[in-house]
């Protein structure tokens, strides 16, 4: 055995033909005392392996390597070594071969303990080894050179960046990696930094201090890509640093987020069915590579149970500035009763560890119990949202639609909202059951739509004026009414009211291609008093059809189900407050509407002869406390002079006035009956109508 001390190294070795690891002792600095396993070459040369710096370079670059033995392995400088008469080799690795290289001057040069590149390649990447050895004595180690181009659109390449970290609020200094390798004693080279390969305004606590850039506050935003540029012999270097911005660094173990610490959670399992069970926990940034999660069932760890149970892989559901939330999920394939257990969830870091439990359970019959009533309480919701519904369906719809609906006369270019087709009889012909349906036919149902809904109706018998035209008048009518309510009384069955619906071609095509909708208001059971199978022919002919009964009495309230379905079935309106001016003014007006005041009228003669002035009919008006307005216009009637001989009038021209027929027949307005009625009878030239001329007057008007 030979020994031997190599002086100024500070390293004492062993040489023999087959040395082992244990024949070699040697004196070291501290921090590499306990450096990883020391290898030895089949030559007996003490290999270093790699070393831990390792250099980076953009393509075109000029790049020193540096020997890292005199920097870091051994008490002595290159210069030291070369007097002892050791000499420094260099070698490039290819494959599991060392090459020795050949320096050209012109693109790489040796220069003492270092090699230059003047201008680096990628074919320069890969490990490159230096060699201090003499005839007893050998050492080496090897360093890493990694060459890129600039990626597209980039100053850098993101595989060669420096990596850096700071927490939150904390000072950082970036410094510019290897510039004292460019450094002279003549020059001192100018750095100049940039962010995302941008020139950038730095705020008032970022200060540049030579090679390196000082954050005195670091912020959520100074995170990312930081460049520093300098002019060697030429050409421009650039080292990239990515600053990571994290949390403060936590002194806190992770929490667990499901299931909930000092809360065991309850799950109940049905057995032979697959079943996961997730674990979340909260990680503070800790500076750990990761975080460490993972479940136990009591003492054991997953891996020692049976194989139908196993842990998933960790997932990061969220991450901010290195906190993280992570899941790791426990899975069943198949739910034993051997699996009935407790099963807990450990999280922990150099802080601390916390952890969380759940109990699997058998499902029991008490939860199909809670489930059966569970469901009963929906289906007993149900029920009574359908009461609710049938009860107030009407009610419910009639509000949305007054809420939310819109004016269904906005756009139709129509001019009336309902056409009202009922037949109107003498009323010495009334027996005492149909009374009834004709006071609502004829006053109660135009009254109740007109006054209080605001709806404009069309009433032949009121807002049309016969003549030879007649039917024409009325067909144009109908189109222009965006409903047709036809009151379905006895006489109207009987008199085949409907009928000029059916005759007249247009009306007939109007009902049968739903061209208008029709209200039906059924006024009594008509089977017990007529034969109305042409009632329900008719009924199937009608595409849009809506049934309304009225029930006497108990549909004359404004709140009945009646009137609610009547003025739902009726277009969207918006409901307004009509003042009985409005109201008078729209129902007198009907289809000739631009009527002008007329100062005299006149009426048949065998009811009285009457021309009076305006001023004749002023006693009236004065105590009636709302304004009437009478109109007349002038229409051109042919008629034999025999049969309607006209008072004071010579010619066939006849004037028919909308005055109210209660004046015509002698009576005063309701407000004013009581108290001027005497003087009305003593001084007024008009007389009471007979029957029959009541039956005449009421069919013109």
């Amino acid at each position: 055995m030979m020994q031997m001390t190599v002086p100024g190294l500070g390293c004492m070795c062993v040489f023999l033909p087959h040395i082992t690891r244990e024949d070699i002792s040697f004196a070291l600095p501290a921090s590499h005392i306990s450096f990883t396993l020391l290898l030895l070459s089949v030559d007996g040369c003490i290999d270093w392996s790699v070393d831990l710096k390792t250099y980076m370079a953009l393509a075109g670059e000029p790049v020193r390597v540096k020997c890292a033995l005199f920097y870091s392995y051994i008490r002595t400088n290159y210069s030291t070594a070369q007097s002892m008469g050791l000499r420094l080799i260099w070698y490039k690795n290819k494959g599991d071969l060392e090459e020795p290289i050949i320096f050209s001057e012109v693109r790489m040069s040796k220069e003492e303990d270092s090699i230059w590149f003047h201008s680096v390649e990628a074919q320069d990447s890969g490990f490159y080894t230096c060699v201090l050895r003499n005839s007893t004595y050998c050492m080496k180690v090897s360093m890493s050179l990694t060459v890129a181009e600039n990626e597209s659109g980039l100053c850098y390449n993101s595989k060669i960046r420096y990596s850096e970290k700071s927490e939150v609020t904390k000072r950082k200094e970036i410094v510019c990696p290897d510039m004292d390798d460019y450094k002279t004693p003549e020059h001192e080279p100018e750095v100049v930094w940039y962010k995302e390969c941008k020139p950038k305004m730095w705020r008032s606590i970022i200060i540049q201090k030579g090679n390196a850039l000082l954050i005195q506050e670091v912020q959520e935003e100074d995170g990312g890509n930081y460049t520093c540029e300098l002019k060697y012999d030429g050409k421009l270097i650039r080292r990239t640093t990515e600053l990571k911005v994290t949390a403060l660094l936590t002194d806190k173990p992770p929490k667990p987020l499901f299931p909930r610490e000092n809360q065991p959670s309850v799950i109940d399992v049905q057995l032979g069915k697959p079943l996961n069970i997730p674990c979340k926990a909260f990680f503070g940034f800790s500076g750990e590579s990761g975080p460490m999660i993972y479940w136990m069932k009591g003492e054991k760890f997953i891996e020692e149970l049976a194989g139908h149970i196993r842990e998933g892989e960790i997932r990061l559901l969220k991450e901010h500035l290195g906190e993280k939330e992570v899941e790791l999920t426990l899975t069943f394939d198949a739910v034993v009763e051997a699996d009935l257990a407790n099963y807990t969830c450990h999280v922990e870091n150099r802080n601390g560890r916390k952890h969380a439990s759940i109990l699997l359970r058998k499902k029991d019959l008490i939860y199909k119990i809670e489930l059966a009533g569970g469901l009963g309480a929906i289906l007993l919701l149900l029920v009574l949202l359908i009461i609710i519904y049938k009860c107030y369906n009407i009610e419910l719809l009639l509000f949305y639609r007054q809420t939310f609906g819109s004016n269904e006369d906005a756009d139709d270019n129509k001019e009336y909202d309902a056409y009202l087709s009922y037949t109107k009889v003498d009323p010495d012909a009334l027996d005492c059951d149909n009374n009834e349906e004709e006071q609502f036919a004829l006053e109660i149902l135009p009254d109740v739509l007109e006054k209080h809904y605001g709806y404009k109706l069309f009433i032949p018998d009121r807002d049309l004026i016969p003549s030879g035209t007649y039917i024409e008048d009325l067909t144009r009518c109908v189109e222009q009414s965006r409903r047709l309510i036809i009151v379905l009384t006895p006489d109207y069955v009987l008199r085949r009211g409907w009928s000029i619906f059916e005759l007249e071609t247009r009306l007939h095509s109007m009902l049968v291609s739903g061209e208008i909708k029709v209200i039906w208001i059924e006024c009594t059971e008509l089977k017990e008093k007529v034969n109305c199978r042409e009632v329900e022919l008719l009924k199937r002919n009608i595409k849009l059809l809506s049934l309304v009964k009225w029930k006497g009495t108990q549909s004359s309230k404004l709140n009945s189900k009646f009137w609610k379905h009547l003025v739902y079935e009726m277009p969207v309106k918006k409901k307004v407050t009509l003042s009985r001016r409005q109201v008078l003014d729209s129902a007198e007006q009907g289809l000739f509407g631009e009527l002008q005041t007329a100062p005299s009228i006149a009426v048949t003669s065998t009811s009285a002869a009457l021309v009076a002035s305006q001023a004749d009919l002023s006693d009236f008006h004065q105590t009636d406390s709302v304004p009437m307005r009478h109109c007349c216009r002038s229409y051109n009637y042919e008629m034999p002079t025999s049969s309607l001989p006209m008072a004071s009038l010579g010619s066939h021209h006849h004037t028919y006035c909308n005055i109210p027929l209660t004046l015509l027949n002698g009576q005063l307005p309701l407000n004013n009956a009581a108290k001027n009625a005497p003087e009305f009878h003593r001084n007024s030239p008009l007389l009471p109508l007979s029957s029959k001329e009541l039956s005449f007057t009421s069919d013109i008007w």
